[in-house]
Protein backbone atom coordinates (compact mmCIF):
# COMPACT_ATOMS: atom_id res chain seq x y z
CA UNK A 1 0.00 0.00 0.00
CA UNK A 2 1.29 3.44 -0.91
CA UNK A 3 1.91 5.91 1.89
CA UNK A 4 -0.04 9.21 1.71
CA UNK A 5 3.17 11.00 0.76
CA UNK A 6 3.97 8.53 -2.01
CA UNK A 7 0.38 8.72 -3.27
CA UNK A 8 0.49 12.51 -3.38
CA UNK A 9 3.85 12.43 -5.17
CA UNK A 10 2.50 10.01 -7.77
CA UNK A 11 -0.56 12.19 -8.31
CA UNK A 12 1.60 15.28 -8.84
CA UNK A 13 3.75 13.34 -11.30
CA UNK A 14 0.71 12.12 -13.23
CA UNK A 15 -0.87 15.56 -13.43
CA UNK A 16 2.48 17.09 -14.36
CA UNK A 17 2.83 14.59 -17.20
CA UNK A 18 -0.71 15.36 -18.36
CA UNK A 19 0.04 19.09 -18.28
CA UNK A 20 3.23 18.52 -20.29
CA UNK A 21 1.31 16.55 -22.91
CA UNK A 22 -1.31 19.27 -23.05
CA UNK A 23 1.36 21.95 -23.46
CA UNK A 24 2.94 19.92 -26.25
CA UNK A 25 -0.43 19.66 -27.97
CA UNK A 26 -0.79 23.44 -27.82
CA UNK A 27 2.60 23.85 -29.50
CA UNK A 28 1.58 21.33 -32.15
CA UNK A 29 -1.69 23.17 -32.77
CA UNK A 30 0.18 26.42 -33.39
CA UNK A 31 2.13 24.71 -36.18
CA UNK A 32 -0.64 22.91 -38.02
CA UNK A 33 -3.81 24.96 -37.50
CA UNK A 34 -4.82 28.26 -39.02
CA UNK A 35 -4.66 31.25 -36.66
CA UNK A 36 -8.42 31.79 -36.70
CA UNK A 37 -9.07 28.13 -35.91
CA UNK A 38 -6.61 28.22 -33.00
CA UNK A 39 -8.54 31.06 -31.43
CA UNK A 40 -11.44 28.72 -30.67
CA UNK A 41 -9.19 26.40 -28.68
CA UNK A 42 -9.13 28.91 -25.83
CA UNK A 43 -12.32 27.31 -24.52
CA UNK A 44 -10.49 23.98 -24.23
CA UNK A 45 -7.54 25.61 -22.46
CA UNK A 46 -9.90 27.18 -19.94
CA UNK A 47 -11.59 23.86 -19.15
CA UNK A 48 -8.23 22.10 -18.79
CA UNK A 49 -7.02 24.83 -16.46
CA UNK A 50 -10.09 24.28 -14.31
CA UNK A 51 -9.74 20.50 -13.98
CA UNK A 52 -6.00 19.82 -13.75
CA UNK A 53 -5.35 21.66 -10.44
CA UNK A 54 -8.34 19.92 -8.85
CA UNK A 55 -6.61 16.59 -9.45
CA UNK A 56 -3.78 17.77 -7.20
CA UNK A 57 -5.94 18.31 -4.12
CA UNK A 58 -4.59 15.86 -1.56
CA UNK A 59 -5.47 17.57 1.72
CA UNK A 60 -8.75 17.96 3.54
CA UNK A 61 -10.15 21.47 4.04
CA UNK A 62 -8.78 22.87 7.28
CA UNK A 63 -7.51 26.30 8.29
CA UNK A 64 -8.23 28.13 5.05
CA UNK A 65 -11.84 26.96 4.92
CA UNK A 66 -12.28 27.78 8.61
CA UNK A 67 -10.94 31.28 7.95
CA UNK A 68 -13.31 31.78 5.01
CA UNK A 69 -16.31 30.74 7.09
CA UNK A 70 -15.27 32.78 10.10
CA UNK A 71 -14.69 36.01 8.14
CA UNK A 72 -17.63 35.76 5.72
CA UNK A 73 -20.21 38.40 6.72
CA UNK A 74 -22.97 36.57 4.83
CA UNK A 75 -22.62 33.18 6.50
CA UNK A 76 -26.15 33.55 7.89
CA UNK A 77 -28.09 34.49 4.80
CA UNK A 78 -31.55 33.35 5.82
CA UNK A 79 -33.13 36.78 5.29
CA UNK A 80 -32.58 36.43 1.56
CA UNK A 81 -35.23 33.70 1.36
CA UNK A 82 -37.91 36.36 1.90
CA UNK A 83 -37.24 37.86 -1.54
CA UNK A 84 -37.97 34.95 -3.84
CA UNK A 85 -38.10 36.88 -7.09
CA UNK A 86 -34.75 38.55 -6.40
CA UNK A 87 -33.25 35.20 -5.52
CA UNK A 88 -34.56 33.76 -8.78
CA UNK A 89 -33.03 36.58 -10.85
CA UNK A 90 -29.66 36.16 -9.16
CA UNK A 91 -29.77 32.39 -9.65
CA UNK A 92 -30.41 33.04 -13.34
CA UNK A 93 -27.54 35.54 -13.38
CA UNK A 94 -25.19 32.96 -11.90
CA UNK A 95 -26.30 30.44 -14.50
CA UNK A 96 -24.93 32.86 -17.11
CA UNK A 97 -21.39 32.07 -15.93
CA UNK A 98 -21.34 29.18 -18.40
CA UNK A 99 -22.31 30.92 -21.68
CA UNK A 100 -20.70 34.30 -20.89
CA UNK A 101 -17.21 33.41 -22.15
CA UNK A 102 -18.33 31.73 -25.42
CA UNK A 103 -20.79 34.58 -26.07
CA UNK A 104 -18.17 37.25 -25.38
CA UNK A 105 -15.61 35.48 -27.55
CA UNK A 106 -18.10 35.16 -30.42
CA UNK A 107 -18.72 38.90 -30.16
CA UNK A 108 -14.99 39.59 -30.39
CA UNK A 109 -14.57 37.09 -33.22
CA UNK A 110 -17.35 38.64 -35.32
CA UNK A 111 -16.56 42.29 -34.63
CA UNK A 112 -12.87 42.51 -33.82
CA UNK A 113 -9.47 41.56 -35.13
CA UNK A 114 -7.15 38.65 -34.34
CA UNK A 115 -5.28 40.99 -32.00
CA UNK A 116 -8.55 41.66 -30.15
CA UNK A 117 -9.13 37.91 -29.84
CA UNK A 118 -5.56 37.42 -28.58
CA UNK A 119 -6.12 40.07 -25.92
CA UNK A 120 -9.42 38.44 -25.02
CA UNK A 121 -7.89 35.03 -24.37
CA UNK A 122 -4.85 36.49 -22.62
CA UNK A 123 -7.18 38.25 -20.19
CA UNK A 124 -9.67 35.40 -19.74
CA UNK A 125 -7.13 32.59 -19.42
CA UNK A 126 -4.91 34.69 -17.19
CA UNK A 127 -7.81 35.49 -14.87
CA UNK A 128 -9.01 31.91 -14.80
CA UNK A 129 -5.61 30.37 -14.18
CA UNK A 130 -4.89 32.69 -11.25
CA UNK A 131 -8.05 31.37 -9.60
CA UNK A 132 -7.68 27.71 -10.55
CA UNK A 133 -3.99 27.23 -9.81
CA UNK A 134 -4.34 28.21 -6.15
CA UNK A 135 -6.70 25.31 -5.45
CA UNK A 136 -4.18 22.64 -4.33
CA UNK A 137 -2.96 24.94 -1.55
CA UNK A 138 -6.09 26.94 -0.67
CA UNK A 139 -8.51 24.05 -0.23
CA UNK A 140 -12.10 24.73 0.73
CA UNK A 141 -15.61 23.59 -0.02
CA UNK A 142 -18.31 25.91 -1.38
CA UNK A 143 -20.45 27.43 1.36
CA UNK A 144 -23.62 25.89 -0.09
CA UNK A 145 -22.33 22.45 0.95
CA UNK A 146 -21.81 23.60 4.55
CA UNK A 147 -24.87 25.77 5.13
CA UNK A 148 -28.62 25.29 5.03
CA UNK A 149 -29.57 28.96 4.80
CA UNK A 150 -30.60 29.10 1.14
CA UNK A 151 -33.93 27.71 -0.01
CA UNK A 152 -33.29 25.21 -2.79
CA UNK A 153 -36.79 24.91 -4.23
CA UNK A 154 -36.68 27.11 -7.35
CA UNK A 155 -36.25 25.63 -10.81
CA UNK A 156 -33.21 27.74 -11.65
CA UNK A 157 -31.62 26.86 -8.32
CA UNK A 158 -32.11 23.17 -8.96
CA UNK A 159 -30.68 23.57 -12.47
CA UNK A 160 -27.60 25.34 -11.11
CA UNK A 161 -27.04 22.59 -8.57
CA UNK A 162 -27.56 19.88 -11.16
CA UNK A 163 -25.00 21.45 -13.50
CA UNK A 164 -22.49 21.81 -10.68
CA UNK A 165 -23.02 18.22 -9.55
CA UNK A 166 -22.32 16.91 -13.05
CA UNK A 167 -19.64 19.25 -14.37
CA UNK A 168 -17.85 20.70 -11.34
CA UNK A 169 -14.99 19.15 -9.38
CA UNK A 170 -16.79 20.15 -6.18
CA UNK A 171 -14.13 22.41 -4.64
CA UNK A 172 -14.36 26.12 -3.98
CA UNK A 173 -11.91 28.11 -6.12
CA UNK A 174 -10.37 31.14 -4.48
CA UNK A 175 -10.83 33.63 -6.01
CA UNK A 176 -13.98 32.63 -7.88
CA UNK A 177 -13.00 31.54 -11.39
CA UNK A 178 -16.49 32.17 -12.75
CA UNK A 179 -16.51 35.76 -11.55
CA UNK A 180 -12.93 36.50 -12.64
CA UNK A 181 -13.33 35.24 -16.21
CA UNK A 182 -16.72 36.96 -16.54
CA UNK A 183 -15.19 40.35 -15.69
CA UNK A 184 -12.15 39.74 -17.89
CA UNK A 185 -14.35 38.70 -20.82
CA UNK A 186 -16.71 41.64 -20.42
CA UNK A 187 -13.95 44.23 -20.17
CA UNK A 188 -12.21 42.73 -23.20
CA UNK A 189 -15.20 43.79 -25.29
CA UNK A 190 -14.51 47.47 -24.60
CA UNK A 191 -12.12 47.67 -27.56
CA UNK A 192 -14.69 46.05 -29.86
CA UNK A 193 -18.15 47.27 -28.87
CA UNK A 194 -18.80 49.60 -25.98
CA UNK A 195 -22.56 48.99 -25.79
CA UNK A 196 -22.26 45.22 -25.56
CA UNK A 197 -19.33 45.56 -23.18
CA UNK A 198 -21.60 47.40 -20.74
CA UNK A 199 -24.25 44.70 -21.10
CA UNK A 200 -21.68 41.97 -20.43
CA UNK A 201 -20.36 43.91 -17.44
CA UNK A 202 -23.87 43.93 -15.99
CA UNK A 203 -24.00 40.17 -16.49
CA UNK A 204 -20.60 39.79 -14.81
CA UNK A 205 -21.83 41.84 -11.87
CA UNK A 206 -24.93 39.65 -11.67
CA UNK A 207 -22.74 36.53 -11.69
CA UNK A 208 -20.67 37.96 -8.83
CA UNK A 209 -23.72 38.80 -6.72
CA UNK A 210 -25.43 35.53 -7.59
CA UNK A 211 -22.35 33.53 -6.65
CA UNK A 212 -22.56 34.97 -3.14
CA UNK A 213 -26.34 35.08 -2.67
CA UNK A 214 -26.66 31.46 -3.80
CA UNK A 215 -23.75 30.51 -1.54
CA UNK A 216 -21.76 29.12 -4.41
CA UNK A 217 -18.87 31.27 -3.20
CA UNK A 218 -17.90 33.33 -0.21
CA UNK A 219 -18.06 37.11 -0.43
CA UNK A 220 -14.28 37.46 -0.48
CA UNK A 221 -14.13 34.95 -3.37
CA UNK A 222 -16.26 37.23 -5.53
CA UNK A 223 -14.57 40.49 -4.51
CA UNK A 224 -11.03 39.26 -5.12
CA UNK A 225 -12.14 37.59 -8.35
CA UNK A 226 -13.45 40.90 -9.71
CA UNK A 227 -10.07 42.46 -8.94
CA UNK A 228 -8.28 39.56 -10.65
CA UNK A 229 -10.50 39.88 -13.74
CA UNK A 230 -9.91 43.62 -14.00
CA UNK A 231 -6.18 43.18 -13.45
CA UNK A 232 -5.92 40.43 -16.08
CA UNK A 233 -7.74 42.64 -18.61
CA UNK A 234 -5.43 45.58 -17.90
CA UNK A 235 -2.32 43.39 -18.14
CA UNK A 236 -3.50 41.81 -21.41
CA UNK A 237 -3.93 45.26 -22.88
CA UNK A 238 -0.28 46.02 -22.13
CA UNK A 239 1.09 42.68 -23.28
CA UNK A 240 -0.77 42.19 -26.57
CA UNK A 241 -0.20 44.89 -29.17
CA UNK A 242 -3.09 46.06 -31.34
Amino acid sequence: MLSPLAGASRRWSSVGAAAAVFAGAIVAFTRVLDAEVRLWLGHLYLVAGYWLPALLVTRAPQRFEAWLRRTDPLRTFGWFGSFGWIREILELAYLCCYPVVPAAFLTVYLNGSIADADRFWTAVLGAGYVCYFSLPWLVSRPPRSLEQAVVEGSRVRRLNLRVLDRFSHGWNTFPSGHVAVAFAAALSLMAVTGVLAIAFLMVALGIAIGSVSGRYHYLIDALTAAIVGIGAWALAGMLVAG
